[in-house]
């Protein structure tokens, strides 16, 4: 029996460009007709022009974390201490799921909360020595964001997807992850019984996990069946298990054998600074990965 392929997606991260009309441009010349919205894109009063142009005709949208972006950037952070940055994140978010419902697309995903506070270019470095707060009180914050953004979710037909946390080696501290939500199957697990909503999902970026077992030691195979039932989609890239580097990848790439066990997640190219051929080949190999029957 044959089964309609879910289409692969493309992150705008994976083209040579932050402008979202020549993304877009680029997506049409290269017959690229899915794209996933996201983090990196610039700024520009009319930003949104290209998207509306093509949605639903010429280009399925996916919008995630961080889009549409603004003049004066802010890091999202929907666990935020202060009060300031966490209603301007749950406002964004709300934004994002109108525009999600806009744009006909099944989802809005959005990072998992950080306990700590820093600006938009610290993120990705070394962040034990910003202002931090207990991961406990982030955690709770978070819970009460998502509960409120499901239920406001749930209203226009969108579902509320949540990133797993990278947490790097250089990120720990006394040897723990203080730093980042959801970057366990236990965190993860208790986020999901804590918000309690049939609207949320997970998804699960490859390359944050590939990281964040290396860091914590333990076994990202294991995590995929735990978290398993709550998966709706996947961020796929490589790097070196020592930070997230959105690298392209080949046939050999670890994760590739377990996207058979998730026929209904979306999956979303998300290495970057592609050419075009590069990203085709991407393509190529999830889709011969994901169609592959597993033998016992």
């Amino acid at each position: 029996m044959s089964e309609v392929a879910i289409p692969i997606f493309v992150s705008s991260g994976a083209f040579k460009s932050r402008s979202v009309a020549e993304i877009v441009g680029m997506a049409l010349a290269g017959g690229l007709r899915h794209i996933e919205l996201g983090s990196g894109t610039d700024w520009d009063p009319a930003v949104l022009q290209p998207v509306r142009k093509t949605a639903g005709q010429t280009i399925q949208y996916l919008v995630h974390n961080y889009f549409p972006p603004y003049e004066t950037p802010f890091v999202l952070n929907l666990a935020a201490a202060d009060e300031a940055v966490l209603a301007r994140s749950r406002e964004h978010c709300k934004l994002a799921i109108e525009l999600s419902a806009e744009l006909h697309a099944p989802f809005f995903s959005v990072h998992a909360g950080f306990a700590f506070s820093a600006q938009p270019d610290e993120l990705g470095k070394n962040l034990t020595g910003v202002q931090r707060f207990p991961l406990e009180r982030a955690h709770q914050t978070f819970v009460e964001s998502l509960r409120s953004l499901c239920l406001f979710g749930d209203d226009r037909g969108v579902r509320v997807v949540v990133e797993n946390n990278v947490i790097a080696p250089f990120n720990l501290v006394g040897g723990m992850n203080r730093l980042g939500l959801c970057a366990t199957a236990e965190d993860i697990l208790l986020t999901q019984a804590e918000v309690g909503s049939p609207n949320l999902g997970f998804l699960i970026d490859v390359g944050h996990l590939k990281v964040t077992a290396n860091a914590l030691g333990f076994d990202r195979e294991a995590f995929l069946d735990k978290v398993g039932p709550h998966v709706a989609a996947f961020h796929l890239s490589d790097n070196d298990g020592i930070a997230d580097r959105n690298l392209p990848f080949g046939d050999d790439a670890w994760f590739l054998p377990r996207l058979a066990d998730f026929p209904q997640a979306t999956l979303v190219l998300e290495a970057y600074q592609l050419e075009l051929d590069q990203i085709r080949n991407c393509c190529q190999v999830i889709d011969r990965a994901r169609s592959r029957v597993k033998t016992v």
